[in-house]
């Protein structure tokens, strides 16, 4: 194996380039930018997703509730607890 094969640290190597540093302003140009990229979602289409958000909520909510009185029923039945 030869010499070049060896792993050396990063940054060792004197002619590695560093990339120039970016000032306040140009950074916040930079986000601004893409932040126009970035397709919004409408009014509408953020109430309907919020709506969807708070129903599935809701229908998670009774499933667990269900589920919980079928299993401590069926737990309190098993070992003859229950009433």
């Amino acid at each position: 194996m030869s010499k070049s094969h060896a792993a050396r640290p990063a940054g060792s190597d004197k002619n590695d380039k560093k990339k120039p540093r970016t000032g306040v302003f140009d950074f916040f140009g930079q986000v601004r930018a893409e932040g126009e990229k970035v397709t919004w979602p409408s009014r509408k289409e953020t109430l309907i997703t919020t709506a969807m958000v708070f129903v599935m909520v809701v229908v998670a909510s009774i499933f667990f509730l269900v589920a919980d009185f079928v299993l401590q029923k069926a737990v309190g039945l098993i070992l003859g607890i229950g009433g």
